[in-house]
């Protein structure tokens, strides 16, 4: 064994207390913060969220501090994790031209053109969830320009972490919704087993983080007649890589038949009649996470088209000026017969009486704004979608759950996102006010930090707003 000597363990010692100061200068501790940190239990006084580099390395009330570490007071401030959006689409912008199968308006504005201004506002697109304290979102299917995006935002440190599910998979053919996106196709159409499964190994080459199907119904179910059997060899292929698989169902008897199939999450909620309590207890007894996207409801299909939309002020204050004002500057809008508003009308309530039904019984809810939809911000809306929730019935408590950890697990990222825990990504927001009193109190933020970096809101609305 080697001996030291005296000298040399002073050597030793200096370096060890070197490496330990650099290592501390590392560490930022947010100190007296009132602690909500989206696990479900209670807020915390007095706490201390430590974080290193990217990471949460302390939580708690009584943490042991170094010396050298960066320490911000928040005191009456409050902290929570940052937001996820279960569901949003990068290949739609949100304005009033992007969705020709919707509302054809090609005539204005060709649609390769809307495409081109989608690629080139990326940067800004991305600014605009961190600007409203979402630090993550779902990319919920899309042709492979959204892993293009997901690319863009992992090299930008002001955007927030974009998870992708591949798809949609579909029976539908691929170009009977939406126009090929620089010669992709949104929808991945199969017909069989074999292409099912080749649909999600092309998904796991992409390195998809979810799969995404889609039972769309009414007019549509001649051709989706197999599609809820597929989803057998579906869910099976998506296991084999490691893959959550979410879908989008409005119909009650579909969604009942998919759950059974073994999919991890329903994108929507039934619409055509009110849920049952068998359907209750078989989404509790396979633990199925459901995202009501409800905000998309109201604003996309009612009050887009009677220039109704009354936008919360962190949608003017962060959401990207060059949407927002698509959506009321035409004024030959294709008209909605008034019996067909009605329905609309009525589904929006259906949709919301069938979300509260689910949460009374202790279904867990994520939160999805389905932004990218014309009248829906990239985002920002998902501070609508919030208000939503808590106006249906849900405590701000379980809001904020909605929309941190449930959401991290319908992406299949909770391990590493979604709540203020040791080991977990130093994703939170610095609130100004109490959003458990308010949970419009999310949108008043002090400090958005992301990956351990904190930014300003002023700092990145301003980005957003540069023309």
């Amino acid at each position: 064994m080697r001996k030291h000597t005296p000298g040399s363990l002073i050597l030793i010692a200096g370096v060890a207390m070197s490496l330990w100061r650099y290592a501390a200068a590392d560490i930022t501790a947010f100190v007296n913060a009132t602690l909500i940190d989206g696990t479900g239990q209670s807020a915390q006084i007095e706490s201390t969220v430590l974080i290193q580099n990217d990471v949460i390395i302390g939580v708690g009330t009584n943490l042991a501090i170094p010396k050298l570490a960066n320490i911000h007071d928040a005191s009456g401030k409050w902290i929570v994790p940052g937001l996820i959006d279960a569901h949003a689409h990068f290949f739609e912008s949100g304005r009033i031209y992007t969705k020709p199968g919707t509302i054809d308006l090609t005539h204005l504005v060709p649609y390769p053109e809307e495409v081109a201004w989608m690629r080139a506002r990326v940067p800004t697109t991305l600014r605009s969830y961190l600007c409203a304290g979402v630090t993550g979102t779902l990319s919920a299917g899309g042709p492979r320009f959204e892993f293009d995006v997901r690319s863009q935002a992992r090299s930008m440190p002001d955007a927030p972490s974009v998870f992708v599910a591949h798809g949609v998979v579909t029976q539908i053919p691929s170009d009977h919704m939406f126009p090929r996106f620089d010669g992709d196709t949104p929808l991945r159409t199969i017909h069989d087993p074999t292409s099912a499964r080749a649909a999600i190994d092309q998904g796991a080459d992409w390195q998809a983080d979810l799969i995404k199907t889609g039972y769309i119904g009414g007019n549509l179910a001649a051709v989706e007649k197999d599609l809820i059997a597929l989803h057998g060899p579906i869910v099976e292929a998506a296991r084999g890589h490691g893959l959550p698989v979410t879908t989008h169902v409005t119909e009650l008897e579909a969604a009942r038949a998919l759950v059974e199939s073994g999919v991890d999450s329903l994108q929507h909620v039934p619409m055509d009649t009110p849920i049952d309590d068998a359907f209750i207890a078989l989404l509790k007894s396979r633990g199925v996470i459901v995202v009501p996207t409800l905000a998309v409801f109201p604003r996309t299909f009612v009050e887009l088209y009677t220039k109704s939309i009354q936008l919360e002020e962190i949608e003017t204050r962060c959401g990207d000026p060059q949407v927002i004002r698509t959506w009321t500057e035409i004024d030959d809008l294709p008209t909605v017969p008034s019996d067909t508003l009605e329905q609309f009308k009525a589904g929006v309530v259906l949709a919301t009486r069938n979300t509260r039904r689910l949460y009374d019984a202790g279904v867990p809810l994520a939160a999805g704004s389905d932004a990218g939809n014309p009248g829906l911000v990239h985002g920002a809306s998902l501070h609508y979608e919030l208000k939503l929730l808590a106006s249906m019935g849900m405590s701000p408590l379980d809001v904020i759950q909605a929309a941190t950890l449930h959401s991290a697990m319908v992406t299949g990222q909770s391990a590493q996102y979604g709540t203020v825990e040791v080991g977990k990504k130093a994703d939170f927001l610095v609130l100004n006010s109490n959003p458990l009193t308010d949970i419009r109190n999310l949108a008043d933020i002090h400090n958005i930090i992301r990956h351990g970096i904190q930014f300003s809101q002023d700092e990145l609305a301003t980005k957003v707003h540069m023309k």
